[in-house]
């Protein structure tokens, strides 16, 4: 029976039905349709206290979260995720039997029980069951994969106003709340953008759902959108889960705070692909003393070459001599410091100006201002220089060729098996919720085929990989800097091994 810890009496028939005279049990594992029994078992001895204690035991006795759930899950592993579609489905698919015990629930229920447990499905439960599948699985912290996607939102594209025209249907019209809290949303927006020196015209959103941003989406269309994100660790098991507006590196702290409640601490490593290289994730990785593995997603090789095809030379080909305080070009000439200011967003840049670029020959491949060449130095770019120089150690980009073949097998399952392509939940509470259902799906299968490995193959293929990470471990490089009034005023780079 599932562990509960309440005293709800809840409606949980028996799974042991009979398929024509065959038990249902022994027809599913003939027929090979393992994942319901496996879905039934997980579920079964699952830690389910959390959603029990959303009930007040009142009125007829509710049918079994462990069942729900499971309907839900197995639902979602075969892209049927409606709710008349999972009521549909619980009456015509044998696994759907054996996972809800013969009951049949009906759409309603099923989206009563969502709404019910949402708050708690969403994080506590996740992070309660996946922990239990790790411990079963007997994985230890070690490193962990981050990545993010962009998810189209439930609302139509087709309501998408700017948000000038929203704040004047809002004016318009004060007695509709919906449209009030969306010209709110776009106030906010628009505030943002300026600071961020966009265009406001730019600016757009839906007033049915003004949390989802209109954004671009792989396939390059822009449509209202949220951005999910996941860690996976080396046995592909999502071990962080958030959905954020638009910001993967703003998913980072919540995930790594999932991972450190299931897994008991933070992971030994993140792999982060060339979207999180910024100040703000690079500065959470050094507060929190994360050993963090990142390109810049700019080559630093062939500049020269790109010059002669007319491109400029990027920042990342000038170098920062920090005994001196100044860049150095590619033609090995200075760029002394002129003028410092603060930014709109805060931050402290600095200014530096070659003052010899006139009679450099290689001034038509880098600027093509008559006051010579510029660079703008921010607060964190030491953060990402010091991370060049470890990227480009051996050692370091061998582990990081990990991080591909860690996590972007996750989205491609969610995609493309369970066909998370567009939520069907509205607002960003919704989404998180049907999200993290989706992810708790695909822990449940991933636990089963791994369960599945034979012992001694599952325990020498992570024995190996856990030997290679002790190995990058030893020959890498660490970031070592210090602080004064809370800003990195000193970095040096440390040899470990």
């Amino acid at each position: 029976m599932p562990k509960t810890g309440g005293r709800v009496k809840f409606e949980n028939p028996s799974p042991r039905i009979n398929f024509g005279p065959t038990p249902l049990d022994e027809y599913l594992a003939e027929a090979g349709l393992t994942v319901p029994l496996g879905l039934r078992a997980e579920l079964a001895a699952a830690d389910l206290s959390a959603l029990v204690a959303n009930y007040d035991g009142c009125g007829r006795p509710p049918i079994h979260p462990a069942l729900l759930l499971g309907l839900i899950v197995y639902g979602m592993l075969y892209r049927v995720w409606s709710l008349r579609g999972l009521e549909e489905l619980a009456k015509r698919d044998v696994g759907a039997w054996w996972v809800c015990g013969g009951l049949h629930p009906d759409h309603s229920t099923i989206g009563a029980f969502v709404r019910r447990h949402e708050a708690t499905l969403t994080e506590e439960f996740f992070v309660t069951l996946t922990g239990e599948l790790c411990r079963k699985l007997k994985l230890a912290p070690g490193a962990a994969a981050g990545d993010g996607t962009v998810i189209e939102a439930a609302a139509s594209h087709y309501r998408v106003l700017k948000a000038e025209a929203l704040a004047q249907a809002a004016a318009a019209a004060p007695e509709q709340p919906e449209l009030q809290a969306a010209a709110a949303v776009a106030v906010e927006r628009l505030a943002a953008a300026k600071a961020n020196g966009q265009e406001p015209g730019r600016v757009c959103l839906t007033p049915v759902e003004p949390e989802a941003v209109v954004q671009p989406l792989k396939n390059g269309a822009n449509r209202p959108s949220y951005k999910p994100s996941v860690l996976a660790n080396a046995a592909r098991l999502i071990v962080g889960q958030h959905v954020h507006p638009s910001n993967e590196g703003a998913a980072l702290p919540p995930m790594l705070k999932q991972h450190e409640a299931l897994a008991g601490g933070p992971p030994t490593r993140i792999l982060l692909d060339a979207g999180y290289h910024n100040q703000a994730v690079l500065t959470m990785c050094v507060d929190l003393d994360l050993d963090v593995l990142c390109p810049t997603g700019k080559a630093d090789r062939g500049q020269w070459e790109k010059a002669a095809a007319g491109a400029l030379f990027a920042k990342q080909a000038f170098r920062y001599d920090e005994d001196a305080d100044v860049y150095r070009c590619p033609a090995g000439r200075e760029l002394s410091r002129e003028s410092a200011a603060v930014g709109p967003d805060g931050r402290h840049v600095q200014l530096y100006r070659g003052r010899h670029c006139a009679t450099c020959p290689q001034r038509s491949a880098c600027t093509k201002s008559a006051h010579g060449r510029t660079i703008s130095r921010f607060d964190g770019d030491e953060l990402k220089e010091a991370l060049r120089l470890v990227m480009a150690q051996p050692p370091a980009r061998a582990a990081y060729r990990q991080r591909k073949i860690m996590v972007e097998p996750v989205f491609a399952e969610l995609r493309e098996r369970q066909g998370l392509t567009r939520f069907h939940r509205r607002t960003l509470a919704g989404a998180r919720v049907e999200f993290a259902l989706h992810c708790l799906a695909y822990n449940l299968k991933r636990a089963q085929r791994l369960q599945a490995l034979a012992g001694a193959r599952f325990t020498a293929f992570f024995g190996l990989f856990a030997a290679r990470g002790a190995l990058w471990a030893a020959s890498g490089l660490a970031i070592r800097l210090s602080r004064e009034n809370g800003r990195v005023v000193a970095l040096r780079l440390q040899r470990v091994g």
